[in-house]
């Protein structure tokens, strides 16, 4: 915990989803295991470089999600000369929707919420988003997802949207998420507090230094006092 937050200020938390409040990387790996066209490839060389080049397309532009999810995992398969048909990449795209909460989130959403308002902002599809908030199954008062606003994180629209709805300064806002790229630096960039989840246990950075780290979001829950 870093001494620099004042838990008295903070009434709203917005969370990333993916990778934060879902299993991103446990779907991702579920979802490729069904494809065909994958079978016997190095996994978690795939995973990580589906990663990366999804950072690469959310700096493309808008367009829906599900066509960089897709691209992404093209291009993710052609460094290990795989090419995905047509179907497997639908396939794996609409599985996302389906993918998993981490064990702990809906406990410790519920924890949070108790005492302070939620909200989600996420760089998906809105009705992905919906179905994977019903998979929680815990109430947010709001989310901004990247089709509304069409534009992704790390650009500051999802942010400015965040404080416009929430209806709240920034200095009573935490920003809780997993991704350094899409989250943690950004919002750091503009001033807000962050809280972020370090589940893979990365060193912090010196030119990404958040109020708080936790590794998830029971110690998040006990940070809080929640």
């Amino acid at each position: 915990m870093f001494s620099a937050l004042d838990r008295s200020r903070l009434e709203l938390l917005n969370f990333d989803c993916y990778g934060t409040l879902i299993d991103w990387h446990a779907g991702v790996r579920a979802a490729v295991g069904q494809i065909a066209s994958l079978h016997g490839c190095d996994l978690e060389r795939l995973v990580r470089d589906r990663d990366e080049h999804d950072q690469q397309q959310v700096l493309r532009g808008y367009a829906p999600y599900g066509v960089k999810l897709g691209e992404s995992l093209r291009a993710a398969a052609a460094q290990q000369q795989r090419e995905p048909s047509e179907a497997e990449v639908r396939r794996f795209v609409d599985s996302m929707a389906s993918w998993p909460p981490f064990e702990e989130t809906r406990a410790a959403l519920r924890r949070l919420g108790a005492l302070y308002q939620l909200a989600v902002l996420s760089n998906v599809e809105t009705r992905v988003l919906q179905a994977s908030l019903a998979a929680i199954d815990v109430e947010v008062d709001f989310f901004v997802t990247a089709e509304q606003l069409r534009s992704y994180k790390p650009a500051r629209a999802h942010f400015d949207a965040a404080l416009e709805r929430g209806r709240r300064d920034k200095s009573r806002v935490l920003h809780v998420a997993a991704s350094l790229f899409h989250d943690v630096r950004p919002a750091l960039a503009l001033g807000w507090n962050v809280a972020w989840v370090n589940r893979e246990h990365e060193p912090v950075r010196s030119d990404s230094v958040p109020q708080l780290v936790v590794e998830s979001l029971n110690e998040l829950c006990e940070t809080l006092r929640c």
